[in-house]
Order: structure tokens, then sequence, then C-alpha cells
């Protein structure tokens, strides 16, 4: 005979009340947003897009809040015309917003009835997240969250995406400089434990290899390094939850071995 278990009758109202409330909440559904735009410093422009849908039973008004996670050494932000450095805008709701501009008019914010998506609105207009990053010949990473907010009484809570924009880069890597650096480094990865995408900074003269193991010594994943100073992003959804280690390998030779984890 299976175990049962009773549940006081006032317990299963308050389940039930919350699993309501949860459904009731106006929270924007993100369709399939890019993690890692590449490119290379010279790029004109960068372009991160994604869809956002109305998943709930009732119309739901967004605006968006731009949030500045991490720069390259040299951001033109607060913006100036013709400055130096690295800048940035979004478009919403058909409006493409002056550069340097960190949130949206909530004069102009999208409504999306239930189970609407955004797109090309009824002027031709692109309704979705459109984000440029124009990287000014500035190399490295710069991470720019998005949150979506709804204006309706029962909302949750924002919900959030990040960005990062990697100039100058190859297929998982992001060169930061090609200087003069002499010793082979290898730096810690962060954040760590990995959730999302942590990123580890190297110094390699000659190039090289990052390897991810598990802790039996057998190579998961390689990802090769441009000779100099650069850093590599690692997508913790690639990965079980965990423990694991990371090694740079270069001239043949492995020189730093460091531990990091996997979590969800």
């Amino acid at each position: 005979m299976k175990n049962s278990f009773w549940i006081p009758s006032r317990y299963v109202w308050l389940i039930m009340f919350a699993a309501l409330s949860v459904s009731a909440m106006a929270q924007a559904t993100l369709i399939d947003p890019p993690l890692v735009v590449e490119g290379e410093n010279l790029d004109t422009v960068m372009v991160a897009e994604w869809l956002v849908t109305n998943g709930t039973d009732n119309p739901m008004t967004l605006t968006v809040q731009r949030n500045v996670i991490q720069t390259v050494d040299l951001m033109n932000l607060p913006y100036v015309s013709g400055g130096e450095g690295a800048y940035e805008r979004f478009c919403w709701g058909g409006t493409c917003y002056p550069y340097g501009t960190s949130s949206s008019a909530n004069s102009l914010a999208l409504t999306l009835q239930p189970s609407d998506t955004t797109g090309i609105n009824a002027f031709g207009a692109e309704d979705w997240l459109i984000s440029d990053y124009y990287p000014n010949g500035q190399a490295g990473a710069t991470a720019l969250e998005y949150c979506f907010s709804a204006f309706e009484v029962e909302a949750g809570p924002p919900v959030c995406h990040t960005v990062l924009f990697c100039a100058g880069a190859e297929e998982g890597e992001c060169v930061l400089s090609v200087g003069e650096v002499q010793e082979v480094s290898l730096g810690a990865l962060a954040p760590n434990p990995v959730v999302g995408i942590s990123g580890i900074t190297y110094v390699a003269p000659a190039g090289g290899e990052l390897h991810i193991l598990d802790l039996t010594g057998r190579t998961l994943k390689k990802v090769r390094l441009a000779p100099g100073q650069g850093s590599v992003w690692l997508d913790g959804q690639e990965f079980s939850p965990g423990t694991y280690l990371y090694a740079l390998e270069s001239e043949g030779r492995i020189g730093q071995v460091r531990k990091f984890s996997v979590s969800r």
C-alpha cells in the first residue's frame, strides 16, 4: 500500500490561491533572446533582437528598462554626439530611442492582447526588442540587460535578459587586446558557480586552447584562444549541474588548472 499524505483544507486553499496568483501575474515571455553577439571592433553595428509574447489571459502593457552590467574600457555613456568610445541604443514598440537612453517612454508603452506576440505593427514599424551596439573601434565585452515591466496592478516582477556583445571576437572568444604580453596566465572564472554565462580571462602570447574537463580528466569542450589577452565565455546550459575543471594549454603545455561548478 502506497504512503498517503493528508493536507489540511486551509493549506489546500492557500496552495490553490498561490497557484492562481502566479498564473494571473502580468509578465512578459521572451522568445529566444540571444545570449552573446560576436563581431569585430571595426563593425559598424552589432544587433541583438528578439520577440516578446503575452502568455497570460489578460492584456499586458509593457515598458523596457536598459541596464548596463559591464562595458569596454571606453564607453560613450552618457552619450555625447561624436564622442569616443562604444555606444548603444534600443528600439521597442516601433520606436528607436536616442543613443544612451536607459528606458522606454511610458506614453509609448506597447500593449499586447492575450497570446499576442510583438512583430510588425499596423504602420509597418518593428515592435520587437532591437538592441544596437556600436563598437566604434573598441575591442572587448559589453553586457546590457533589458527588463520588461508590465503596468497592470497584478503585474509580477520585471522579466530581465542580459546580452553580451563581444567585439573583436572569434567563435567563443572575445579578444580584449593583443599587446606585448610575456607570461601565460589564466584568470578565475566569474561568476562561479555558473548559472548563465560566465567569463574567463587569459593571457597567452602564442595563443592556445582552453580545455573544459570533468573530474576524471576527460575533456568535454575545447575553445581556441587567440594570441594575446582575451576572455572566453562559458554557457552553463551546456553542462549538467556539478563540478568541473578548466585548463589553459599553450605551446603544447598545460600550465594552470582551475575548478568551477555549474548550478541551476
